[in-house]
């Protein structure tokens, strides 16, 4: 039965397959209007509809709904008291989430206890029975409940709101009278250059953000040819992107089933260049233990002692999408480091690494939609080249043939194909680039293409910097402040701005000042350096953005909050919905189960991914090949169930109602429309079901 319906699934054009849930949302609606309630739906009027919702209003407010409103003000209004911000900036941010949370939890709670207990107590208690008698049909009666308690959400939000643009206000008058004379009396550069920037652009201030479309972290500057040395042992190495399509997998998978039949390397092409070690690489050496040979540096003087030279060495590992670990250096070559002599020199001077990923680490690739390979220089004293494409995936098949998976096609790399991205080792703010008095120390490349910039280039464009400082044993005390240089490459014009000296602070946004000449076109680069020896600037996709627009904080709020009703609109039909089947309390608990399931999926993540029965399997230590294949067969199904489910239950992450207004960022219309789109999508089916069920139901005599 099962293998018929894949065939007829299979048959099916595409069209319809990848819009299946959409299909089903469809019929639901126009089949059970149309075919099952044509005869309601004829027969509806707004006015008893409007009446129904008028009662469920009053009802609402006669059981005290909005006394629990002035207890949440006064909840956040102390907390915002006893708040500890780093500064005036954060102080703000956390004033709005505190009141966007209190009026979402508020207004979600209300909802659902006034939905989902409303109809099973009419029931009950038989009020019900008057409303059926009159000519009010029973679609009619589900839309008037709703509006009811559409309405009643509404006024928590309108309530709320006030409250909040209120409270901000005060406060912002507030903190903006403590900065102004706080910079009577400051004295330190960086205080006060942060300071300035608060006044300037103001705390309740709303931005249009332009984000970088990558950001890498280059040991050396970067240059037009492509390459890039890296030098072993400090932290720097390369990622390479993969992402396997159905053939590739299967193929992984089968390497991991029956490793005596194929196997997965990585291949790396790389060119090495030896230097004299120096005092400090040769106690590295000795204290790592590294594998040396005797070799001199040019020609040999009588009586010269023979220098050791390190054989250079390299490490590979494995990270998923959100670059976590998933296979590490551990798991390689047993552990141990990988030789670049495997084998002989190309003709061009270049080698060829070649390394085998044992079976065992493979199911972590079939898990991950994305990974990257990462190859690191580990050995002193040695410069790695990495050409534009250094890194492929080889699959070895049981018939001999190599099969090669390449990264990604990019229609913007000159190879065709997505080019290595340059990475640092990493803090707790991000990835690190080294502080370098002189300027020419390592560097982080924020690159912008195609970006939206400000509609006045004729004056200064602000650039938003956010960024972690950490200082290492060679930090000179003496500094008072951090100083980090910003430069902006324009590429379509080849202009390059003078570096922009500033003084940032740990995790606040800085505001950096640049020509608007230099982010003309929209296709530029942003170099940041650390000027301080010993300092190390951990850094982020996240850590630079261009401001490209100003906007009114009153309507990003309103959005904010149209986001949040919309979102208490499903909510109420969702509630009403379970209501109409099953008891309220059993219906309150089904409701959050609809509402936080598929972000409960979702945030398992690659943990549902085909191929994770056999991961578990392996991690249980079934030894026995029957079992094994019970368990995997077990786990790959219930996750495929759990997948499946949650594709048809509505996605609240759709609902962002504070994720953008607390960073200072606009939102933009696509959040209101996706929020929108999901109301719909999901709303209406519910509300049909709601009416078929009560229309089926015996709930008078």
């Amino acid at each position: 039965m099962l293998s018929h319906v894949s065939l007829l699934a299979a048959s099916l054009p595409t069209w319809v397959t990848d819009y299946a849930v959409w299909w089903v949302a469809g019929i639901i609606v126009v089949g059970g209007l149309l075919f099952f309630g044509i005869e309601d739906v004829v027969h509806v009027r707004w006015r008893r509809i409007w009446a129904i919702s008028g009662v469920s209003f009053a009802e609402s407010l006669r059981r005290k709904v909005l006394w629990v409103t002035p207890l949440a003000i006064l909840g956040v209004i102390a907390v915002s008291w006893l708040q500890h911000a780093l500064d005036p900036q954060e102080a703000i941010r956390q004033t709005i989430k505190f009141c966007l949370f209190a009026s979402g939890l508020l207004v979600t709670i209300t909802a659902i206890i006034l939905a989902c207990t409303n109809l099973p107590r009419e029931i009950e208690n038989r009020v019900i029975y008057t409303i059926v008698t009159k000519p009010t049909n029973r679609l009619e009666i589900v839309l008037g409940k709703i509006i009811g308690f559409i309405r009643v959400s509404g006024l928590i939000v309108l309530i709320m709101g006030a409250f909040t643009f209120i409270f901000l206000a005060i406060q912002n008058h507030s903190l903006n009278s403590q900065i102004a004379e706080r910079l009577k009396t400051e004295s330190d550069p960086a205080t006060r250059q942060t300071l300035e920037g608060y006044q300037t652009a103001g705390l309740l201030s709303t931005r249009s953000l332009a984000q970088p479309a990558q950001f890498e972290v280059f040991e050396q500057a970067p240059d037009n040819s492509g390459i890039q040395w890296l030098k072993g042992y400090y932290g720097y190495s390369f990622v390479v992107p993969f992402q396997l399509d159905d053939q590739q997998r299967a193929m992984v998978d089968a390497a991991a089933g029956d490793p005596s039949k194929s196997q997965v390397l990585v291949i790396d092409t790389l060119r090495i260049r030896r230097n004299k070690p120096t005092t400090e690489d040769e106690q590295w050496i000795q204290q790592r233990k590294l594998p040396t040979e005797g070799s001199m540096i040019g020609p040999a003087a009588p009586g010269k002692e023979v220098l050791p030279m390190p054989l250079p060495q390299i490490s590979v590992r494995v990270y998923d999408q959100f670059y976590n670990e998933i296979i590490s250096a551990k798991q390689i070559n047993q552990g141990k480091l990988i030789d670049v002599f495997q084998r002989q020199p190309n003709k061009d001077g270049s080698y060829t690494i070649v390394t085998p990923l044992p079976p065992e680490t493979l199911p972590a690739l079939l898990n991950a939609k994305k990974f990257f390979v990462n190859t690191g220089p580990e050995t002193n004293s040695v410069d790695y080249e990495v050409a534009r494409m250094p890194t492929v995936l080889l699959v070895l098949g049981s018939d001999g043939k190599q099969t090669m998976i390449k990264p990604p096609a990019d229609p913007n790399s000159p190879t065709g194909v997505a080019l290595p991205r340059f990475i640092s080792s990493a803090n707790r703010w991000g990835m690190k680039i080294e502080g370098s008095p002189d300027g020419k120390g390592s560097v982080g490349v924020f690159e912008f293409r195609n970006a939206v910039t400000p509609k006045n280039l004729d004056r200064k464009v602000a650039f938003q910097f956010r960024a972690g400082i950490e200082r290492g044993g060679d930090y000179d005390a003496s500094q008072e402040w951090s100083l980090v240089s910003l430069t902006v490459i324009n590429h379509k014009t080849g202009q390059t701005s003078p570096p922009v000296e500033f003084h940032p602070e740990t995790s606040r946004d800085y505001p950096v000042l640049v020509d608007g000449k230099y982010v003309d076109g929209g296709d530029f680069d942003v170099w940041v350096r650390g000027l301080n020896k010993g300092q190390f600037i951990g850094l982020n996709d996240s850590s630079l953005f261009l401001i490209s627009a100003e906007h009114s904080f009153a309507l990003n709020l309103l959005e904010s909050l149209l986001i949040l009703w919309l979102l208490s609109v499903l909510v109420v039909i969702i509630a009403i919905f379970t209501s109409t089947f099953v008891s309220w309390p059993i219906a309150v608990v089904l409701t959050l189960l609809i509402l936080l399931g598929h972000w409960g999926v979702s945030e398992l993540g690659d943990a549902l991914n085909p191929g994770v029965g056999r991961s578990v399997a392996t991690d249980l230590g079934f030894r026995d090949a029957a079992d094994s294949k019970v368990v995997s067969a077990s786990v790959d199904a219930l996750t495929k169930l759990l997948s499946t489910v949650s594709t048809v239950l509505p996605d609240v992450s759709k609902f962002p109602v504070m994720d953008d207004i607390t960073r200072g960022v606009s939102i933009p219309a696509s959040r209101v429309a996706d929020s929108l789109g999901v109301l719909l999508f999901y709303g209406l089916p519910m509300v049909v079901l709601s009416f078929l069920i009560l229309k089926n139901k015996e709930v008078a005599p």
